[in-house]
């Protein structure tokens, strides 16, 4: 799923965060984001491992939000926003803790 098309299929559900929940998008959504999420850091720790300099520097205990990663994402270049999700929310990451 490209990074337009998650941030398209989520604006009801963050038009109505009551509701999130029992939106049938609301799954495939959180699916998508986890997976990317978990490619990330196995990519970040293979790029470490190889000696390389990891994708994203976070500090111990950080976290990212949905809402900031949404928010992230919404920010992203019309090009950008063509990306795959886990490379769309990789230069999130890269530009919220850059290393």
């Amino acid at each position: 799923m490209s990074v337009g098309t998650f941030l398209t299929r989520a604006a009801p559900l963050r038009e109505n965060p009551f509701t999130a929940l029992t939106n049938p998008d609301y799954p495939v959504l959180k699916a998508e984001a986890d997976a990317a999420t978990r490619q990330l850091r196995a990519d970040s720790a293979a790029r470490v491992a190889a000696g390389k300099k990891p994708i994203a520097c976070m500090p111990d205990g950080a976290k990212i939000g949905i809402l900031q990663m949404l928010g992230g994402l919404d920010a992203l270049s019309p090009a950008e926003k063509k990306l795959p999700l886990k490379e769309g929310y990789a230069r999130v990451l890269a530009k919220t803790y850059p290393c």
